[in-house]
């Protein structure tokens, strides 16, 4: 009998659907931790304004038929609205369990068809932490998470950072991140961090930073917008022995005061294992505004991605980037130049360890390309004790052969840009396996060279791949 209640009770329903109803109020219950005004500014647009205009003056003012759209509203319309307003508040992830129901309005002065949205929620753990230790791409680090959640009352988020490592040697960084006028898609975040990171594995020298950096990310019909300004000072010191002549001219202090616009744009169907749908990333920096450093980038990134049939799937990836020194001497410092070569940038090459070289020191360049092409197959292992002619052959949505192709050219600071052109890039080829795990994008490849300049840090054989964006 519960049963055919239920259908009755959703064919009663649907059959009203178009009945006249008007919104009164909006409730939300079980938040306390949660300011009025953040609540009211999400709640405004669904609600008539108030107190309403009296008739003559609705009758001719310009902005009656704002109040009367909100006058003509269906169970239909109040439906969809609660449906929108428990969509947004999830978005900001400071409930869990939110419970939506439309209820006669309490109100003394409420008429027949007046309803409110009670909007029944759980407030999300308002305190975070989490440890943890990551090993990948010849690095290990552990680390420690703190976050306070809904700090101020509006969605806002403090996070801290701490982590101690191989490479970083030392890193921190406290963040504070807030919604603007109470949107779900345009947030703004404030930032202070320090590093201390050990490049001897491709430079003889350790680099410390440490600044501030303020964001504002909105999104449009474009894409993803993000518009920031990072404040820098650079370290570059605790030189090795070894250390090339041209990594004692680049020791010493830096400022990099910089303005920076990056537009994001991807419909892939998955971040990691891409069958189809295409992604694009464009990012211009200007730095200048004070300072030592002065130059302009444009960076560039895309990759298209096509299933085969069968499991197959195909992609092509290209990325590219230009500095323009500004300052009197034409050169760049050697914190703000492109370093190429690694698992996650060009395969078979030890990190970093491409373009221009003084002794053992890999110097970095003002220019770039790298292009990659990759082949995703279904990988199947056999499995002759399995019975059942189904179950010959083991296999997972998550595990796939790879074959891969990778080329790329880095022109060092002072040589002109059409070397890019005018010489043959660095190629590298191989076949391995990827695995998608939920958070990043594990590849175990082996592989060769098959043209290198001198002196780059290319390698034969296995190479271990672990991180967010390949080519």
């Amino acid at each position: 009998m519960s049963g055919q209640g239920g259908i009755w009770q959703r064919l009663r329903v649907n059959d009203n659907l178009d009945a006249p109803l008007r919104l009164n109020a909006i409730r939300i219950l079980g938040a306390p931790s949660t300011r009025p005004s953040f609540l009211s500014r999400i709640f405004a647009p669904y609600l008539a304004p108030l107190p309403p205009p009296p008739f003559l003056a609705a009758t001719f003012s310009p902005d009656s038929s704002a109040h009367a759209r909100h006058s003509r509203q269906t169970l239909r319309s109040l439906l969809q609205a609660t449906r929108d307003l428990t969509s947004m508040l999830e978005n900001f992830d400071i409930y869990r369990g939110i419970e939506a129901s439309l209820e006669r309005s309490d109100s003394v002065l409420s008429e027949k068809e007046d309803v409110d949205i009670v909007l029944r929620v759980r407030e999300a753990p308002k305190y975070f932490l989490r440890t943890s230790t990551d090993v990948g791409d010849g690095e290990g680090n552990a680390s420690a998470t703190a976050k306070i959640r809904n700090a101020f009352g509006g969605a806002e988020t403090i996070e801290g950072n701490v982590s101690f490592g191989t490479r970083t040697k030392s890193a921190f960084q406290v963040k504070l991140d807030t919604p603007v006028n109470s949107s779900t898609t345009t947030r703004a975040d404030l930032s202070v961090f320090s590093a201390q990171r050990d490049l001897n594995f491709y430079a003889s020298c350790h680099e410390a930073t440490k600044g501030a950096m303020a964001r504002l990310r909105t999104i449009s019909p474009l894409g993803y917008h993000e518009f920031a300004y990072e404040a820098v000072l650079r370290q570059i010191g605790d030189l090795a022995p070894t250390a090339s002549m041209s990594m004692r001219n680049a020791a010493g202090p830096t400022v990099k005061s910089s303005l920076s616009h990056t537009l994001t744009r991807d419909t892939r169907d998955d971040p990691f294992v891409a069958t189809r749908g295409h992604y694009l990333r464009l990012r211009q920096e200007y730095a200048g505004l004070g300072g030592d450093a002065q130059f302009v980038k444009a960076e560039q990134e895309g990759s298209i991605s096509r299933a085969l049939g069968g499991g197959y799937s195909a992609s092509l990836a290209l990325r590219s980037g230009l500095l323009f020194p500004l300052s009197r001497f034409g050169t760049s410092f050697f914190p703000d130049r492109y370093h190429l070569g690694g698992p996650t940038s060009v395969r078979q090459f030890r990190l970093n360890t491409m373009g221009p070289k003084d002794l053992g020191d890999y110097l970095g360049g003002d220019a770039f390309y790298v292009i990659g092409a990759s082949l995703l197959t279904p990988f199947k292992v056999p499995t002759p004790w399995r019975k059942g002619e189904g179950e010959k052959w083991w296999s997972s949505e998550n595990l796939k052969g790879h074959f891969w192709v990778n080329g790329g050219k880095l022109v060092g600071t002072g040589q002109p840009y059409s070397s890019l052109l005018n010489t043959p890039p660095s190629l590298t080829c191989g076949v391995g396996l990827m695995y998608r795990h939920s958070l990043v994008r594990i590849e175990a490849n082996v592989g060769v060279p098959v043209i290198q300049t001198q002196g780059e840090g290319g390698v034969k054989g296995f190479q271990f791949g672990l991180g967010l964006s390949f080519l």
